[in-house]
C-alpha cells in the first residue's frame, strides 16, 4: 500500500505514539449523518457527538493499523479516523484517512481537521466504542 507524505509527516511527530503491547480495541464506523447531524458539523462538534453517543477518539496508531489490516476495503471507499489531530510540519492539524481508490490502490493519507472545519454528512468515520 501507499503512504502519503502527510501521513508520514504526522507519524514522525512526538504526538504519534504506539503502545508497547497490543490491546484489543472495539471500533465503530458511521457516516456523519448517522450520528444525528442534519447539517455539516465542525470537527469540534463531531468529536463531541462521538463522545455523547458513548464512543471515543481513537489512538492515532489505529490509522496505520487499519491500513495494514483492512485488505478487503471496497474499491472507492474512504474513511477518516476520529482521533486527536496531530500538528503537521506546516502547522495544520491532521487526522488519518484510509483510502481504497477505484483502481484498487490502498492508501494511508492524512487530512486537515481544524476545529472549525465542516464535515460532509456522507463522510464515514471510525471511532472507538466503549467497553
Amino acid at each position: 500500500f501507499y503512504i502519503s507524505d502527510w501521513a508520514k509527516d504526522i507519524m514522525s511527530k512526538p504526538e504519534f505514539t504506539t503502545l508497547s503491547e497490543p490491546i484489543e480495541i472495539n471500533l465503530g464506523k458511521a457516516k456523519v449523518k448517522d450520528l444525528g447531524f442534519t447539517e455539516m458539523p465542525t470537527t469540534t462538534e463531531l468529536f463531541a457527538r462521538i463522545k455523547q453517543v458513548g464512543g471515543d477518539l481513537c489512538p492515532a496508531e489505529v490509522g496505520p493499523h487499519l491500513r495494514l489490516t483492512d485488505k478487503d476495503q471496497p474499491k472507492g471507499e474512504v474513511y477518516w479516523v476520529a482521533m486527536a489531530p496531530i500538528t503537521d510540519s506546516g502547522g495544520g492539524p491532521r487526522v488519518f484517512r484510509v483510502d481504497r481508490f477505484v483502481d484498487g490502490r490502498r492508501w494511508l493519507d492524512a487530512h486537515y481537521a481544524f476545529p472549525g472545519d465542516r464535515w460532509r454528512l456522507e463522510r464515514e468515520l471510525v471511532f472507538c466504542l466503549s467497553k
